[in-house]
Order: structure tokens, then sequence, then C-alpha cells
């Protein structure tokens, strides 16, 4: 994967099936030499165009000078073809009157920031998440539960209290835990 070539390939005024296969070629291609010889069934499937699609797209990557692509024969059959994505320096030697100037790219100024400020503040226990559900004074019911239940089990139950709201969630989360026990059956064999 050559990331210099993915971003050359973002930046270039291209149509966006020309600019897909760029970066999928890009992807795929050795970072020094950027050859790469993915089938063109992989890059419809990647790209979501169909290989004829992907073909006349190759096409006009080539003649524009962005692509050069050797094609293989091995053994009689054909294979994939070797694909080479130009970078800056290759496309100037390779061809004259072609444009190799980026088209802008991503600048600060085009984005605004989306960064908040984290609160400080310690990570809510079960305990306090209880507290705030039903009151301080509930504290003696949660530690029974946990005790009877598992940690597990009541946080869960809690979550379901603080969906629903009740009007009394002590009562309500003792019919949640009960309800939602597995009941044993008798001896099986």
């Amino acid at each position: 994967m050559s990331i210099r070539r993915i971003l050359r390939s973002l930046d270039l005024d291209l149509t966006p099936s020309e600019k897909m296969i760029m970066v999928l070629l890009s992807d795929n291609a050795n970072d020094e030499t950027g050859e790469c010889w993915p089938s063109q069934g992989y890059l419809a499937k990647r790209s979501g165009l169909s290989r004829q699609t992907v073909n006349k797209t190759i096409k006009k990557l080539a003649d524009s000078g962005h692509i050069k692509v050797d094609n293989r024969v091995g053994g009689g059959a054909k294979i994939s073809n070797v694909y080479t994505v130009m970078c800056d320096n290759q496309v100037s030697n390779n061809l004259t009157g072609v444009s190799t100037e980026f088209t802008g790219g991503v600048k600060l100024s085009d984005i605004e920031s989306v960064i908040e400020p984290v609160k400080n503040h310690a990570p809510e226990t079960i305990w306090t998440v209880w507290d705030k559900v039903a009151g301080d004074n509930a504290r003696p019911v949660i530690g029974r539960l946990i005790k009877q239940f598992g940690e597990h089990e009541v946080a869960k139950a809690i979550g379901v209290v603080m969906l629903k709201q009740p009007a009394d969630p002590k009562a309500y989360i003792y019919g949640v835990l009960n309800n939602s026990k597995k009941q044993r059956k008798g001896f099986q064999a």
C-alpha cells in the first residue's frame, strides 16, 4: 500500500470512477515501484463498478498518464495486467503537456473544529448510577441484589429501570431481576 500515491490520487482532478480506480490501484501499489497487479474483477468488486467501466476507466487513466499498463500473458493465457501508478516525477518524465499539479487538497481553513473539551469526571459506578435512579437511601437494596444476582445482572436491570423510568424503581428492579432469573425445572436426565 502506498499512502503517498493514495493521497496523490485523492488530489487529482478526476471523475469519481477514475478517482476510485486510482485509489484502489494506489492501495495495491508497491511503495517504491508503484507496481501492482489486481485483476479487473477485483477492481470491479471493490469499486462497485462494472468490469466494462473498470476497463474504460483504466484506459482513460493510462491515456492521461496517471498509470502505465503492461499486459501480461502466461502460458498462452492472459493473466492480470501489471499497473504502475505514476508519481509526479514519473508523470513529468513520461509525458509532456500533461498537468501534474494538485487540485488543492484540503486546507486547515476548509474544515471546522469538532474537538470539544472533555469534562474531567470520574467514571460512574453501579452505585452512583443507582443513587441517581432511586435516591441515596436505596443503597442497601442494590447491595442485597448484587449478592443475590451478581453485579452483571444488576447492572443490566438498572439499565432497564433507567429506560422505563418507573414510579417505584426499587420494586421495579426486583421484578426485572426475578423475571430474568432462569427457572429450574426439576431433575432432567
